[in-house]
Formats: C-alpha cells, sequence, structure tokens
C-alpha cells in the first residue's frame, strides 16, 4: 500500500463522506493505480528536478542534433517500394536502351511566342551543354530537337513551345532526385535568363518534390492553426487563461521532447517525410492535450469533494490514469502496426506519430502532475461551475429513458452518410493534390497549351524474350500483338518498331504488297494490249507468208520438169519464177513484224519471274491465315486469304513458268524471218541473171534443182513460223486476261485493307535493319542486342485516373494473349509508366488498408478485453467506431467530391480508420470504464451517472483532438486537408452521436450483457 503521510495533514479537515471515499481509494476499491498513484507522488514531491528533466531533455536534443526538417530533406523516404513491378519494367527498360536514370525523368518545357528562333535555339544548346556537363545530378539528357526524326514529337505544331526529357540522379521521392530536380531548375533558368522564354521543369519527380517543398512550408501555418484553435477551446472550457496554458506549457515541452527524439531516430537511419512531421506534430498536440484533459477533469472532481491539491492530482492520476494508458497504448500500437505497410507513406508515419503518443502519455502522467500540483497553490487550475451538468443530466435521462428512439436516430445518421461513402472515387494524382501554382503544375500547363493533354505522361508496354526478335516472324507477331492492343477501348495510339508512328510500315503490309504485284502485273497487262494489233499483223503475215511459199512449192514441182536441153522450157520457167516476185515482196514487208515477236521472248520471262518472286515472299503468310481462327471470323481476312491462295496457287502448278518457257521458246537467233526472204529474193535474182546469160543447159537445170530446194526448204519453216506465231499471240492474249483479273483482286484488296488493323498480314525482312533511315527509327522501340522491344501506349483516357489503370491491366492481357504459339511464347510483358505506378501503388493500398486495417481492430480489441475483462461491450464498440469511419468518409465525400469536384487522396481513407478506431476507442474506453465503475449496482443508473459525469470532458477532448486534425485544411496539400477534415468530422460525430447517443442507447439496451460472461462489473487495482 502507498504512503500517502505526506498529505495527510489534510484529510483530516475534511468531511466524514469525503474521508470515507478516501479510505476506499486507499483500500484499492475502484479503478485505482497504485503504481501510478506511487509516480504521481514522486514528480510531485521531485517537482522541481522532474519539470528541469523535461526541460533540459527538450534543449539537449534540440543542441544534439539538427531540426527534424533539416533531417527529413537530408533522409527522405521512396514513394513506393523499389521492388514494386512498374519500377522494376522501367529498370530493365533503362538498361537493356541505354537510359540510365528513365526512372526519374523530368521534362524542361519552354515556351517563347516568337518560336525557336536563332537566338533562342542558341541558349537552348547552351543549357543542354551545361546539363550534360552536370554528371553528378544529370544522368541522360535526350536532344530531341538534334534528331530530325524526334523534332516534330518535341516541337508543338504551332512551333512555340518544346521540350527535353532529361534524366537525373535518385529515385522517385528520395533527397538525391529532389536535390537534381532543383540543380535542373537553375540551370534552365540561367540559360534562359533575361530572355522572353517561358521554362518550367515539371514530371512526376518535379511534382513530388514541390508536394514535399509545400508540405514543408505548410507545417509552421499547421502548428500555429493547431495551437490556436486548442487554444481557444481550452478558453472556453476552463474560462481562465491560466488554466487553459497548463496543459499548453506541457504540451509545449512534449512536442520539443517528440521532435528532438524524432531526429535523433531519424540522424540513425528511421524513414521520415513532411508528413510524418505534420501529422507527428497533430496527432502529439490532441492527444496530449486530450490526456490532460481528462486528468485535470478527475482533478476537479476531487476538488469539487474538498480533498486536498496535491492528493486530488494523485487520486486524478491514480484513477484516470488507466484509462490514459489504456488508450494511449491502443493508439500507440495503432500506429506501431504501420511500420509494417508496403506503401512508405504508411511505414514512416506510424512509428513517428506512436512516438508522438508515447511521449504525450509519459509527459501527462510525470510533467503534467508537479505543474497542477505548483499552479494550484498558486491558485489555478481550480474547477468552475459547470454549467453544462444540466444538458448532460437532460442527454442521460433521455438515452435511459428512450434508448430504441435515440438507438436508430443514430444509427440512420451514421449508416446514412456511410452510404455516401461506397460512392467515394480514390485519386491517384500528385498533382491535383497541391497547389496550382507549384512550378510542376506550371509546367504541366504550359505543355497542355501546346501539345496533346498528358504528351509527357508516356505509358509503354515492355515485352522481353530471351532470343532476339529481329526476324521477320518475331516482327509479324509483335506487330499482331500491337494490333490486338490498338483494338482495345480507350487506347488512341500504338507506337512500335513495327509502326513508328502508330500506324503499320506501308512496306510491311500484306495489302501493300499486294497492291504492289497488282500494279506490276497491270502495267504489264497495259503493255500487253498495246502490242495487240501488232500480233494480230504478225500473225497475218505469217500466214500469207506460209501459203505464199507453199503455193510456190507446188507451182514449182509442177512446173520445173528435167529441162536438160530444152532452153525454151528453161526460160518459161524462169518467166513463172518471176511472178513469185511480188508475194516475196509482201513476205519481206511482214518480217521485221515476225522478227519483233519472236525478241519478246526473253522480256516475257523477266515479267514472269517478278510475279513469281513477289508471290513466294506472301508464300509463308498462307499457313498463318489458313490457321488464324481470328481470320476465318474475319470476312475482311477471309477475302485476303482466298486471293493470296489464287496466287500462291498459280506458282505452284508452275502457271508462272510456263510463260517463262514460252518466252524461251522464241530466243533471237542467227537465221531471221526478214534474212530468210532476203535469201529467197537472193535466190531469185540470181536465178533470174542465170537464165539471162544461160548458155548451157546443165547448168540450167542445175539451179532449177536448188531452186526447188529452196523454196521447199522455205516454205516448210514459213508454216512452222506461222504455226508458232499463233501460239504465242493466243498464250498472249489468254495471259493477259488471266493477269488482268488478277490484277484486279489484288488492287481492291489492298485498297481494302490498306491501313487497317483488322486485316492479318505483315512481313518485314531481317535485311530492313540494314536500312538507316528504319535502324534510327528503330532503336528508340528495340534494344540493341534485340531481346527488348517497347510500344508506347496512347490513350483517351486520364493517365492518373482509374481507367486508365484499368487499361494497363488489361493491355497486359491482351497481349499475354497474343504470345502463345508464336515466337513470343517465352517472352514476358510488363507496363511501365505512372499509369503502371499508380496500379501498383492500388495494389499495395489495398493490400496495406486489409492488413492494417485487421492489425487496427485486433490491438484495439484486444486491449478493450483486458481492460473491460469483457467480450460482449468491446465487440459493440468496435462496431461503432468502425461505423463512425464509415460515416466520417461519407462527408468527406460529400464535401470534396460532390461539392468541391476534388476525389479523395489515396492515403486518406487507410488514415483516416486508423486514427478514427484508434482515437475513438479512446473515448469510448473513458466512457465504458466510467459505466463500468457506476453500474455495479444498476446498469441504468451507471448509464444516467456516467453520461452526465463524463459528457463534458469527453466533449472537450473531442472537441480539442478534432481542432488539431482540423489544424491540417491550413496547409495546402490535399492528402492533410483531406485527412484533417475528414478525421476532425469523424471524432465530432463520435463525441456529439457515437459517444453521446448510440454507445449509452446500446449500453441500456443490453444491460448486465454488456459484461459477459461477467455478470457484474468488476473493480480492481492497477
Amino acid at each position: 500500500m502507498a504512503d500517502y503521510g505526506w498529505v495527510s495533514s489534510g484529510v483530516a479537515t475534511l468531511s466524514r463522506p469525503v474521508r470515507e471515499r478516501l479510505q476506499k481509494v486507499a483500500a484499492g476499491e475502484g479503478a485505482y493505480s497504485d503504481r501510478l498513484a506511487r509516480l504521481a507522488g514522486f514528480s510531485i514531491r521531485h517537482k522541481v528536478l522532474i519539470i528541469g528533466m523535461w526541460v533540459v531533455t527538450a534543449a539537449a536534443l534540440a543542441v544534439l542534433f539538427p531540426q527534424l526538417e533539416t533531417v527529413v530533406r537530408q533522409q527522405s523516404v521512396n514513394l513506393i517500394p523499389r521492388d514494386a513491378p512498374s519500377l522494376q519494367t522501367v529498370d530493365r527498360m533503362g538498361a537493356a536502351f541505354g537510359e540510365q536514370g528513365s526512372k526519374t525523368t523530368i521534362f524542361v518545357a519552354m515556351e517563347d511566342p516568337a518560336g525557336l528562333t536563332a537566338p533562342v535555339r542558341q541558349r537552348y544548346n547552351t543549357m543542354i551543354s551545361r546539363l550534360r556537363a552536370d554528371s553528378e545530378h544529370v544522368r541522360l539528357v535526350q536532344d530531341l530537337l538534334a534528331d530530325p526524326v524526334t523534332a516534330s514529337q518535341a516541337v508543338s505544331q504551332d512551333g512555340k513551345a518544346w521540350y527535353v526529357p532529361v534524366g537525373v540522379a535518385g529515385t522517385l521521392g528520395d533527397v538525391k532526385a529532389a536535390e537534381s530536380v532543383q540543380a535542373v531548375r537553375t540551370i534552365a533558368a540561367q540559360a534562359f535568363s533575361g530572355s522572353p522564354t517561358n521554362v518550367r521543369v515539371t514530371g512526376p519527380p518535379a511534382t513530388f518534390h514541390d508536394q514535399i517543398a509545400s508540405a514543408e512550408e505548410d507545417l509552421v501555418v499547421i502548428s500555429i492553426a493547431t495551437a490556436g484553435l486548442i487554444a481557444m477551446i481550452l478558453l472556453v472550457v476552463y474560462r481562465s487563461v491560466f488554466t487553459a496554458l497548463l496543459p499548453l506549457l506541457v504540451i509545449g515541452v512534449s512536442l520539443a521532447v517528440g521532435r528532438g527524439v524524432l531526429s535523433a531516430l531519424g540522424e540513425s537511419g528511421m524513414p521520415v517525410s513532411q508528413f510524418t512531421i505534420a501529422f507527428m506534430t497533430v496527432i502529439l498536440l490532441g492527444a496530449g492535450t486530450d490526456y490532460s484533459v481528462f486528468l485535470i477533469s478527475r482533478y476537479h472532481e476531487q476538488r469539487r469533494q474538498n480533498v486536498p491539491p496535491d492528493l486530488s492530482v494523485i487520486n486524478a492520476t491514480a484513477t484516470i490514469g488507466r484509462v490514459i494508458l489504456a488508450s494511449a497504448a491502443t493508439v500507440a500500437f495503432a500506429f506501431l502496426a504501420m511500420v509494417f505497410a508496403k506503401l512508405s507513406v504508411f511505414a514512416a508515419l506510424g512509428p513517428a506519430c506512436a512516438i508522438a503518443v508515447f511521449v504525450g502519455f509519459a509527459a501527462t502522467v510525470t510533467l503534467f502532475p508537479p505543474v497542477l500540483a505548483l499552479a494550484a497553490k498558486r491558485g489555478i487550475g481550480e474547477p468552475k461551475a459547470d454549467r453544462t451538468r444540466r444538458y448532460w443530466n437532460w442527454i442521460a435521462v433521455a438515452v435511459v429513458r428512450r434508448p430504441v428512439p435515440l438507438l436508430v436516430a443514430s444509427l440512420a445518421l451514421v449508416l446514412g452518410l456511410a452510404a455516401v461513402a461506397l460512392t467515394m472515387h480514390i485519386s491517384y494524382d500528385d498533382r491535383r493534390g497541391q497547389p496550382a501554382t507549384t512550378a510542376s503544375n506550371e509546367g504541366y500547363r504550359l505543355l497542355d497549351r501546346h501539345f496533346r493533354k498528358d504528351a509527357i505522361v508516356t505509358e509503354f508496354m515492355v515485352v522481353e524474350s530471351p532470343t532476339d526478335m529481329r526476324t521477320s516472324k518475331a516482327l509479324a507477331d509483335l506487330d499482331e500483338m500491337a494490333s490486338r492492343v490498338s483494338q482495345l477501348p480507350g487506347v488512341t495510339k500504338v507506337s512500335g518498331v513495327t509502326r513508328p508512328t502508330g500506324a503499320r510500315l506501308d512496306q510491311a503490309q500484306l495489302s501493300w504488297q499486294n497492291g504492289e504485284i497488282g500494279d506490276k502485273m497491270a502495267g504489264a497487262v497495259a503493255k500487253g494490249d498495246a502490242h495487240k494489233d501488232d500480233l494480230a499483223k504478225l500473225t497475218h503475215g505469217a500466214d500469207q507468208l506460209a501459203g505464199g511459199l507453199a503455193q510456190l512449192d507446188t507451182t514449182l514441182r509442177t512446173a520445173l520438169t528435167p529441162l536438160t536441153g530444152l532452153l525454151t522450157q528453161a526460160q518459161s520457167s524462169g518467166s513463172q519464177v518471176q511472178r513469185f516476185r511480188p508475194l516475196l515482196q509482201q513476205l519481206s514487208a511482214t518480217a521485221p513484224a515476225v522478227d519483233q515477236a519472236i525478241r519478246t521472248g526473253p522480256g516475257l520471262r523477266q515479267q514472269a519471274d517478278q510475279a513469281q518472286n513477289a508471290i513466294a515472299a506472301i508464300d509463308p503468310l498462307v499457313g498463318a491465315l489458313n490457321t488464324s481462327p481470328w481470320c476465318a471470323t474475319t470476312p475482311e481476312c477471309t477475302q485476303l486469304r482466298d486471293q493470296v491462295q489464287i496466287l500462291v496457287t498459280l506458282r505452284h502448278t508452275g502457271f508462272f513458268n510456263q510463260l517463262a518457257n514460252l518466252g524461251d521458246l522464241y530466243q533471237p537467233g542467227s537465221d531471221t524471218a526478214a534474212g530468210t526472204v532476203a535469201d529467197v529474193q537472193n535466190t531469185i535474182t540470181s536465178l533470174d541473171k542465170t537464165f539471162g546469160a544461160l548458155g548451157d543447159p546443165a547448168d540450167l537445170a542445175g539451179n532449177i534443182r536448188r531452186l526447188q530446194s529452196g523454196i521447199s526448204q522455205l516454205a516448210s519453216g514459213a508454216q512452222a513460223l506461222a504455226t508458232g506465231v499463233h501460239t504465242l499471240a493466243d498464250s498472249n492474249i489468254e495471259m493477259l486476261s488471266g493477269m488482268s483479273q488478277i490484277a484486279t483482286q489484288l488492287q481492291n484488296s489492298a485498297r481494302t485493307t490498306a491501313g487497317s488493323d483488322n486485316a492479318s498480314g505483315f512481313y518485314l525482312p531481317t535485311n530492313a535493319f540494314e536500312n538507316r533511315q528504319f535502324a534510327d527509327v528503330a532503336k528508340h522501340f528495340l534494344s540493341p542486342d534485340g531481346k527488348t522491344a517497347r510500344f508506347a501506349i496512347e490513350s483517351s483516357y486520364d493517365p492518373y485516373s482509374s481507367d486508365a489503370m484499368n487499361l494497363a491491366h488489361k493491355i497486359t492481357e491482351v497481349a499475354d494473349a497474343a504470345r502463345p504459339n508464336t515466337s513470343l511464347a517465352n517472352a514476358t510483358v510488363s507496363m511501365a509508366g505512372f499509369p503502371a505506378v499508380n496500379s501498383d501503388i492500388q495494389r499495395l493500398l489495398s493490400a496495406d488498408f486489409h492488413q492494417l486495417a485487421f492489425a487496427t481492430l485486433v490491438i484495439v480489441g484486444l486491449i478493450l478485453v483486458v481492460l473491460l475483462r469483457a467480450l460482449v461491450a468491446p465487440l459493440y464498440l468496435l462496431g461503432t467506431v468502425v461505423l463512425n469511419y464509415g460515416a466520417a468518409l461519407g462527408l468527406g465525400t460529400l464535401v470534396f467530391q460532390y461539392g468541391l469536384g476534388k476525389e479523395i487522396a489515396w492515403p486518406v481513407p487507410l488514415l483516416a480508420f486508423i486514427i478514427l478506431v484508434a482515437v475513438g476507442a479512446d473515448y469510448n474506453m473513458l466512457l465504458i470504464s466510467r459505466l463500468r465503475e457506476e453500474s455495479a449496482h444498476n446498469i441504468r443508473v451507471g448509464v444516467l451517472r456516467t453520461v452526465a459525469n463524463t459528457g463534458s470532458v469527453i466533449t472537450s477532448a473531442g472537441l480539442i483532438f478534432a481542432a488539431s486534425m482540423f489544424g491540417l485544411i491550413a496547409g495546402s496539400i490535399a492528402i492533410m486537408i483531406q485527412a484533417g477534415f475528414i478525421i476532425g468530422c469523424g471524432l465530432l460525430l463520435d463525441t456529439f452521436v457515437v459517444r453521446t447517443l448510440t454507445v449509452p442507447a446500446i449500453a441500456t439496451l443490453l444491460r448486465e450483457a454488456s459484461w459477459w460472461p461477467q455478470r457484474k462489473p468488476l473493480t480492481h487495482n492497477g
């Protein structure tokens, strides 16, 4: 038993009921803790030492360690874990393409009314040189303006704006990245200083840097606003400046100690951030002040019973201290559970807030008792008339008399607001969560004025294969994958190695190749049609030649009989030969046309070979089209497949070989039709001369025989020539007709399917990479080793919206579905870009929410069970705080989403849950523990006394903690504004609805069942 003899001198003067009460307290009856009583007694006896130790500790921490803001600037935290899939994809993509710093890429955006003039270009080049020279902060400078291929991308259509991507050192959210952003801003500002060019540095790393800078600037405003609100409430509650100052003095010292401890831990490596400082400040101010208010309330109860001041402080600490300890433990353990969160915004915040709660509790039970005792000796802190007692008595009576209507009404309000929370939209756009005047937001607006919206927020689909993808088949499979992705709703453009501009390469499309073949065949047909008349003349001349020579041969054989010794008969035969000279002249006129037909032979083979080679290029696609389930259900693809099959069948059946062989049949040689006719004419001329000079009949007979033989040979040759010319003409006419039909079909299919992703068919030869122009473009989409390909995805969605995140999932699913049974079967597909990053945040947030919410409920539930030694009461207390959280979230949704048109920032729901559940359980602990004390004989009487006695103090505590959270609204960052508002409103709902109406009504209805499995509430020592 503790020795309180040092205060016994004042006890003798007390009334008998008060003395009996003190004796009960000393005997251990009621919720009384001997340990806390001894601690309070020690602190009061050594008040100067205790107060001095706290002050010295605060001063020493301030001297030994830097300011907490300095520690944050030197040691910040990453926004999301480095092993997040989206960041890992960016790392691998950067390594594959040699783009170091691609994870933290910022954009220097420039705008000039005169455009990119020579003086502006000179300043621009100076900036580029200085950026490349800063190797400490800059990892990569992509001077897009220096490359004609990419210049059109980086310069706006009006020519008045342009940008430069710059990869900087560090990772998103760390100190190095922040320093690098600032270094680039300094270089850019100096380069264009004194010129009309407007330059801004923007991009996600710059956005995060500006958010942290804005949060740091807000700390002073938030601290002043919070302290001012709390001071105002304390003045209203206590109606005394000096009494109101007592909690503020203690909280001021504890805040200094808490900041010093956190600074020391931050120096040792514990993660801290600007959000950590802001929330730690308001949590310490709110919780610490609440604990002081709880203690003052019990102190006032003791003083109203004429208990001496020092003993009143001891009794207040020993009784309410247990509840404060349970409350502090609840909040601290709930915050400590956040250390297991994957997202750093929670992992860094939890331990700091737990330290703040612990320091606040320690100050309440060690520093506040001697301060209160010192003040009491000077008449400060004494109780005044409770003006709200009548109101709380009225509330208590109403709850006990009409528990069901009040319970239904309070639940209707809470559930109605909670239902609104179901319509809440979560925002992952940090740009909207900071002031519009930040440099990064001004940069975004600059770009949006001249480029398509969110032009620099690029999303990539990355395909990684264990084999080189620079093959015709792999390129065709990549294009098929891109084609499927491009057909997703919301996707507006897919750019990659097979479609650098977002559309397929014309030369690689089957439709283009068909068109080329059709055009060439149509040209050949046109040329053939132009020579149809020549073919007709040729056949007619050949027929005349063959008929004339046959007639000449028959006539000579009949007419030229042996003329040995008969000159007259010989001369008569000579006259007959002369009659055939006109016929020979006609043959001589048609002979060049025959020779021209023969000379077309080699050209025919060349044309046939060209057509055959072109069809051979598309031959491999036939099998792919025949086996494609998609093609079988697509009319355009089916028509195209049938047309290609016709060409391939003609090639396989040897049609084009026959054309070539026909050309070979009429190869030009040493003998020509013109030469043969000339020989006959010469022979006749010679014969004529011979007859004219005939002297010897024997010579005449020999000449006649030679003439007969020559005419016979010439007649046989002319007949063969006529047959061949007919065959050639008929074949050419038939071939031209067939080629005309094929050319028309190919041209029609090319026009129908050109530029359409619905038409399958892609062929790009491997040697295309030898083309310098194509290689320059391809290097942006295909890594040097050919094993990593990336496609730039553009969509109609806001890149920070849930639609964009869902689209990222769909792109991955569709791309993966395109891999089986292709050359990409062993490849992997992943996404890089802010939709993918936000998708990772969403996934991690969901995991953290489930984990931390469960941990918080378990921690709070176990502490309630231990404190109350019951199961039923903790269950409905947990239920009410969860409902209160939903109502607060719904109220925030009404105000921000529907009222102000702003979505809820993604960290807010989880932060609100942990704080509202833990702090809400605080007030319920105070209420239910007092109810437990007052309900030893009758639960209804206990409810009356509990509501009447705790209404003022719990309301004051709720208002104070709500005011501390409302202090965050003085900031400029959406996370703090929304969290402060929602948590503050939740505390007010808990104070005026849940704690005042709902919980007392439930306790009244359940009666002693609240303490199950106990029959009656127990009292025990702490």
